[in-house]
């Protein structure tokens, strides 16, 4: 993995694929089923969480089939990174929140490199 471009206002990586791979690499290591896609405009990885005893669910709309994930993360190669799960039918708005500022709270306090600008929740 490399680090931040000289110069770089937002900590952009000097080699984004590099930086991608790494991830995509951690991610997979960690359990995850990491898939890299790559079009001649952008490069990010998905990574799915596969929970054992949960099935994937298909939603077909206008003709497309799109497959839900049960936890699934999407990081690409300007450090844009979205988290997304599935919940429970039995989860209460109060476990809802409680998980969603867990996740928050554990992005944004880690170091500077991780929450740029030192956000918090």
């Amino acid at each position: 993995m490399t680090g931040p471009a000289p110069g770089c206002p937002h900590g952009a990586p000097a080699d984004p694929a590099a930086w991608i791979r790494g991830i995509a690499a951690g991610l997979s290591a960690a359990g995850l089923a990491a898939d890299l896609h790559e079009t001649t405009a952008s490069l990010d990885v998905t990574a799915v969480v596969h929970q054992p005893g949960r099935k994937e669910t298909e939603v077909t709309r206008k003709e497309t089939e799109v497959t839900r994930k049960e936890t699934e993360v999407i990081v690409d190669e300007d450090g844009y990174i979205e988290l997304r799960w599935r919940t429970g039918p039995g989860a209460t708005p109060a476990e809802v929140t409680g998980a969603i500022t867990r996740a928050l709270t554990a992005i944004t306090t880690a170091p500077p490199a991780v929450a740029r600008d030192g956000a918090r929740p």
